[in-house]
C-alpha cells in the first residue's frame, strides 16, 4: 500500500510529461521510503532499474550493465556486461533518443564509491549527450552526507545538472492517519512519534494492537525489529558510533549544552562537538536556540534528539536495557506508561507549531503573517527565574507577537494556564499581541471565559 508523497509524485509526474531531459535527486534517510516513492512513479512508464551495491566496480558494472540489456531485450540476461561504464550510458542515451525512459540508479553512494569516475562521467554525458534526450535521470541515496556533498554541492562534478531534488521528510500526523485510516488519532499521533514517522517502521504497528502492546513487540523483545535498530542505523553510518550512542544518551537523560553533554557522555568537549555535528547532519540530533534570537550567534544554544525513533529508543530501551534482556518487558513498560505524557510532549509542541505554520495565511486565526515562529526559553528579569515559552512568534515589522501554550495532559487546560501565558508575554514589548493555548483534553469553563475576552485561541488535538 502507497501511502503519503502526493506533492513529491505530483511533481515527478509534472517533470515527466515535459518530454524533455530532467534529472531528479531523492534522497533521505535509511527507511524513508525513497524506493516506494520511485517505485510508485515508474510502475507504469518504461524504466531501467539499478540498485548500487557495496561491491567492487567490475560487480556494479556487471548488475548495471544486465539492468540496461533487460531493459531492451524480452529474455531475461544475466551476467551480462558492456565492458565499461561509458559504454553503459552511451547505450542509454542511444535508448532515450527513441523514447521516452526512466534511469534509476538507487543507492548511487555505493556506485559512485566503487568507481568514483561515474560522477565525472555522468556530468560530461548530461552536457554533451543526455540534454538532447527524453532521458529522465533519477539518482537515490541513503547516505545524507553523500549525496548533499558528492551530488548537490557546488565542488561535485553534478553540481547545476539536476533539475529537481527531494530530501524526503518523516511522515507527517495526516500522512500516519492515511496509513492507519480505522485507529484512533491519539494512538496514530503517539505510534508516529515513537517510529519517527519512518514509513517502514509504521509497517511494523499493528491496528489490531492497542499502543502498548505495539511498543512490547516491536521494542521491548531482544528479537523485536527496532530493538537494534537505532545502533543498526549508526553503523551504516557512522565507522565507530560508541561516541555517538553516549551522546545521544547523554541528551536523552537530560543534558542539552555542549558541556554538559560531555560531562555526562565522560567525553572531551572537542570529540562531542564533532559527533554533534555529524549527528546533526544525519538529522537525529537539531540544534536549537530561542525563537527571537535565530541567526544569531547565541550562547543559549542546546541539542535536542529530533528524531522520534532515536528520542524514544535512548530514552526508554537503552536505558533500560539489562532489564529487557532478562525479560522483565512488564516492569519497563510500566515505566513507559508513567512517563510516556512528558515524552509526548515535545512533539505536541512541535504539532501545534506546524499547525500554525500550515495556517499561515489563515486571517481569522493569525491576523498577520509571521516570519519566525518556534519555541523561547530565557530569564524572567523580574523574578530572574529561567522561563520557557511553548510558542513565541512574531511579524516582520515586529508589530505584532504571538504566544501559545501547548499541554498534552489528560485534563482540561484551566484559567491559570493562560493567566501565566498573558503574564509572561508582558517580556515582550510587541505593540498587539495574539494568544493560542493547544489542549489534548480540551479547557475548563474558566479558561474558555477568560479566552473570549482577551481574544486567545482555543484548538484541540482533534481539530488539528
Amino acid at each position: 500500500m502507497f501511502v503519503g508523497r502526493k506533492k513529491e509524485l505530483a511533481k515527478l509526474n509534472q517533470m515527466y510529461q515535459t518530454n524533455q531531459f530532467q534529472f531528479a535527486v531523492v534522497y533521505g534517510r535509511r527507511r524513508i521510503g525513497k524506493t516506494a516513492l520511485i517505485q510508485e512513479f515508474t510502475k507504469d512508464k518504461d524504466a531501467i532499474y539499478f540498485v548500487g551495491l557495496e561491491e567492487n566496480a567490475h560487480d556494479n558494472l556487471v548488475r548495471f550493465s544486465t539492468a540496461i540489456a533487460n531493459y531492451e531485450h524480452q529474455e531475461l540476461m544475466s551476467d551480462f556486461s558492456y565492458g565499461s561504464f561509458e559504454n553503459c550510458f552511451k547505450e542509454i542515451g542511444r535508448l532515450a533518443k527513441k523514447q521516452r525512459i526512466v534511469l534509476v540508479i538507487d543507492e548511487y553512494p555505493y556506485l559512485a564509491q566503487s568507481a568514483p569516475v561515474v560522477s565525472s562521467m555522468l556530468q560530461s554525458y548530461i552536457d554533451h549527450e543526455f540534454k538532447e534526450t527524453n532521458l529522465f535521470l533519477i539518482l537515490c541515496g541513503s547516505s545524507m552526507s553523500f549525496m548533499e556533498n558528492q551530488v548537490l554541492a557546488y565542488k561535485s562534478p553534478l553540481y547545476g545538472r539536476r533539475t529537481a531534488q527531494f530530501k524526503l521528510q518523516p511522515f507527517s500526523l495526516k500522512e500516519a492517519q492515511a496509513y492507519f485510516p480505522k485507529m484512533d488519532k491519539e494512538e496514530v499521533f503517539e505510534l508516529n512519534t515513537i517510529t519517527g514517522g519512518i514509513p517502514l517502521y509504521l509497517s511494523y504497528m499493528s491496528a489490531q494492537k492497542d499502543l502498548w502492546q505495539n511498543i512490547s513487540d516491536s521494542f521491548l523483545e531482544v528479537n523485536a525489529p527496532l530493538f537494534q535498530e537505532t545502533d543498526s542505523l549508526l553503523k551504516q553510518e557512522l565507522r565507530d558510533p560508541k561516541n555517538y550512542n553516549s551522546v545521544i544518551n547523554a541528551i536523552a537523560d537530560g543534558a542539552s549544552r555542549v558541556n554538559d553533554i560531555a560531562m555526562k557522555a565522560h567525553l572531551a568537549t572537542p570529540a562531542v562537538t564533532t559527533c554533534l555535528n555529524n549527528l546533526i547532519d544525519l538529522g537525529i540530533v537539531a540544534k536549537k536556540v530561542p525563537v527571537t534570537e535565530e541567526n544569531k550567534h547565541s550562547r543559549k544554544t542546546i541539542y535536542v534528539i529530533a528524531d522520534g525513533l532515536f528520542r524514544f529508543w535512548h530514552t526508554y530501551v537503552s536505558k533500560y536495557m539489562n532489564a529487557i534482556m532478562r525479560g522483565a518487558t512488564d516492569s519497563v513498560l510500566a515505566i513507559i506508561k508513567n512517563d510516556f505524557t512528558r515524552f509526548m510532549g515535545p512533539e505536541f509542541e512541535k504539532l501545534s507549531q506546524d499547525y500554525l505554520w500550515e495556517h499561515i495565511a489563515d486571517q481569522e486565526l493569525v491576523p498577520q503573517p509571521f516570519i519566525q515562529l518556534n519555541n523561547w526559553w530565557g530569564t524572567d528579569s523580574r523574578t530572574r527565574t529561567r522561563i520557557e515559552l511553548d510558542i513565541v512568534g512574531f511579524t516582520a515589522n515586529e508589530y505584532m507577537g504571538y504566544f501559545g501554550e501547548c499541554k498534552w495532559k489528560n485534563e482540561p487546560i484551566s484559567k491559570g494556564i493562560l493567566e501565566k501565558l498573558i503574564d509572561l508575554s508582558s517580556l515582550f514589548s510587541y505593540p498587539q499581541k495574539q494568544y493560542f493555548l493547544f489542549s489534548k483534553c480540551g479547557f475548563t469553563p474558566a479558561c474558555q471565559e477568560l479566552a473570549s475576552k482577551v481574544g486567545c485561541k482555543l484548538i484541540t488535538f482533534e481539530e488539528m
